[in-house]
């Protein structure tokens, strides 16, 4: 049976039932945006509704995910695990690529297909979803990532191995080293517009780096202490050690940063407008933090761990916040 999920501070906007069936956020009506084919500046809430989840092996220790375009398809990748595992509904299935010694990124090229980073022999493979290669090319620099993003301008990679950790830009952007990055993790995601880029540990920024940027990066709003309620505060403030962000990942109209705390099942989930500026917070009794959205449909995957590890996908929708609309009336 699974446990209750505390009832999360409605001062956020923010609701949450039993272990995410559904969950919503809000945002203000401090900017334009289209809702249902029509431009509006009233307040609007994310609604996300639990689809399907799927179990991770026993004894896996999840490096990545990515959703297909339609968001039907699910790739995972393992730490010290060959290959894919490749879940089509709730059916997994371990996809085994030729020369694919330690995989780092992958990204769908369409249902069929998908590009996969091979960091131990620096390469780039096009795989169909049986595993059959289609093309490889050399990315040499992949030998030293950690992490890869495909973008529709090629693959971002985060240079972790590197004397000086850096994210490599594709085309002729070259490298970008964050600053105060030095012997601070990096990391990053994203989709075909744009990558994400995030330090793990303190004081957290993050980045986004995309075509209406012009490929050039530009901060989010910087966590502080003075978001979160006087015991959150302080342990960010006092101890930001014992927290690490796991992911920063895009959804509707704005961004969700997780930080995880690394002694308990606490996870704070900070919202984003789509210009970074920080909207408000949820707090999470539980292991949980979203991972990658689809391209193509309004679906995004997060991972949790109960008693064993699960790939969730959930649908996101756009409604009137009426939890504004309640304060307003109230007014």
């Amino acid at each position: 049976m699974s446990p209750n999920v505390g009832v999360l501070n409605r001062s956020h906007a923010v609701c949450v039932g039993v272990i995410f069936p559904a969950l919503c956020v809000g945002y203000p009506s401090d900017s334009s945006r289209v809702f249902n084919g029509q431009e509006s500046t009233a307040a609007v809430a994310i609604e996300l509704t639990e689809k399907l989840t799927v179990a991770v092996p026993g004894g896996r220790s999840l490096r990545g995910a990515a959703l297909s375009p339609t968001g039907d398809l699910i790739a995972a990748w393992f730490h010290g695990v060959p290959g894919i595992r490749l879940y089509r509904g709730s059916v997994g299935t371990d996809v085994l690529v030729r020369d694919v010694g330690r995989a780092i990124g992958v990204g769908f090229l369409d249902e069929g297909t998908m590009e996969i980073v091979d960091a131990a022999e620096g390469q780039a493979i096009v795989a169909d979803t049986a595993g059959s290669v289609v093309s490889r090319r050399s990315l040499p620099a992949a030998r030293q990532a950690g992490a890869a993003a495909r973008t529709e301008l090629g693959w971002f990679l985060a240079l972790t191995d590197a004397v000086s950790p850096s994210i490599r830009i594709p085309g002729a952007h070259g490298a970008w080293l964050p600053d105060s990055t030095y012997a601070r993790p990096i990391s990053l995601g994203g989709g075909d517009a744009e990558a994400l880029v995030w330090q793990s540990l303190s004081p957290f920024r993050a980045w986004r780096i995309g075509a209406d940027t012009d490929w050039l990066p530009v901060e989010f709003q910087q966590v502080s202490p003075d978001w979160f309620d006087e015991d959150v505060a302080g342990s960010v403030r006092l101890n930001p050690g014992i927290w690490s962000t796991t992911s920063v990942v895009s959804i509707g109209p704005g961004y969700v940063q997780t930080l995880a705390h690394r002694s308990t099942d606490r996870r704070l989930l900070l919202w984003f407008d789509s210009c970074g500026r920080f909207v408000r917070h949820s707090a999470v009794d539980a292991p949980f933090g979203f991972v990658a959205g689809a391209t193509g449909a309004s679906i995004v995957l997060a991972v949790r761990t109960l008693n064993t590890t699960e790939l969730v996908k959930y649908f996101w929708e756009e409604v009137p916040d009426s939890t504004e609309a309640a304060a307003q009336e109230g007014k």
